[in-house]
């Protein structure tokens, strides 16, 4: 693993991998050796406020209830959504534009391992969604350069609450969803 802040990320333009910190903007090509990542920080205390009308372990708003995975849990795109299955919700997919800010708001106090986190959104036959019954494909905010055609599955960079697409074996930690 690598210290805390950090991501290795595949650049095509160097045919290689990279490594950037989240915390500090730097970039390199070597992995970064000082430190270690350890298991990552103690769970988030969930109060009775957030919890509202939510089982155990999740958060209440905007009418929905929100399970972020543990800092150590990270899954694929297809993990991440039979994760969800197992625990009685689906892969995050946003009904308004302000979830995935209220989502990156409270990911600064849970901690994640990963910079992104999966969505339920996909690319199918060169069209984006989020699945059948969700709300259709509009008015996105990708990051700065995004969608590049990197992958087909659709991740919330966690710093800034805006959309990328990432190949979909890539594993990051997720949010569930579902309705109290």
């Amino acid at each position: 693993g690598l210290p805390h802040g950090w991501e290795k990320k595949f650049d095509g333009k160097m045919n290689g991998f990279i490594y950037i910190n989240h915390v500090t903007g730097e970039t390199r090509t070597s992995p970064p050796t000082h430190g270690s990542s350890g298991t990552g920080p103690a769970p988030v205390q969930i109060s009775a406020r957030e919890q509202g009308s939510c089982k155990p372990g999740w958060r209440y708003a905007f009418n929905f209830c929100y399970y972020i995975s543990a800092f150590a849990d990270i899954q694929s795109h297809s993990g991440a959504q039979a994760a969800c299955k197992t625990q009685g919700g689906e892969l995050f997919w946003p009904q308004f534009v302000f979830e995935s800010f209220f989502l990156k708001k409270t990911l600064n106090k849970v901690k994640i391992s990963t910079h992104f986190f999966w969505t339920n959104g996909e690319k199918h036959s060169g069209k984006w969604d989020w699945g059948t019954g969700h709300p259709a494909f509009s008015n996105p905010k990708w990051s700065a350069g995004q969608p590049d055609g990197s992958g087909t599955c659709l991740a919330v960079y966690a710093h800034t609450g805006f959309l990328d697409d990432q190949p979909c074996e890539t594993q990051y930690n997720y949010v569930c969803k579902t309705k109290p």
